[in-house]
């Protein structure tokens, strides 16, 4: 198993395969797998492409969801972000930002491990952190290092800081939109971070 990072430094993942997503807690058990394709690759940045009606399946069953998602999963880094798109209109919902240890490729599935902590932001801009007490009782319960710990919070502080500047892909632009920045490189994590 390779960190995405470096997955993607080696150009394993390329635009238009398949790349299931594996969620897990942190004593290991699996939460869901959903199916998602690679739109783009690059060595900064995976960005994925849930189709609407993609299967989303877990211990207890198999769900359809109705959403068309892109999947930012920025390499290195300790979260990523799901912004959701109508799957008929193509108007954003939200984005919605995952607190996680950095992402593993291991040649089929990436999977990550959910530390319990989100972001929550609206078409509007609007932030609201989520589960707050879940990630404290996690991090009690299975006894996160301060490595986890840090990094966690460190990234809620990272994603707040950049949906607040409201910098791609932290805006409100519709699907077709956001797929042509993705395309084009036009990313928070595509360019220069200092170009923002």
């Amino acid at each position: 198993m390779a960190s995405l990072a470096e997955a993607l430094r080696a150009r394993s993942l390329r635009a238009g395969m398949p790349v299931p997503i594996a969620v897990r807690k942190y004593d290991g058990r699996r939460r869901f797998v959903v199916e998602t394709s690679a739109l783009a690759a690059t060595p900064a940045l995976l960005v994925a492409r849930g189709a609407a009606e993609r299967r989303f399946i877990t211990a207890g069953e198999v769900r359809r969801l109705p959403t068309i998602t892109l999947e930012y999963f920025p390499a290195g880094r300790w979260y990523n972000v799901l912004s959701y798109f109508d799957a008929t209109t193509g108007a954003l919902q939200r984005h919605f930002c995952n607190i996680i240890a950095p992402a593993e490729w291991d040649g089929a599935t990436l999977s990550y491990i959910d530390l319990d902590l989100d972001l929550a932001i609206s078409p509007a801009g609007r932030a609201t952190i989520e589960d707050v007490a879940d990630f404290r009782r996690n991090a009690r319960r299975w006894h996160y290092p301060a490595t986890v710990r840090h990094g966690a919070l460190d990234a809620l502080r990272e994603l707040r800081d950049l949906a607040s500047r409201g910098v791609p892909p932290f805006t409100a632009a519709p699907l077709a939109v956001a797929e042509g920045l993705v395309l084009a490189g036009g990313t928070v994590w595509g360019v220069a971070s200092d170009e923002w």
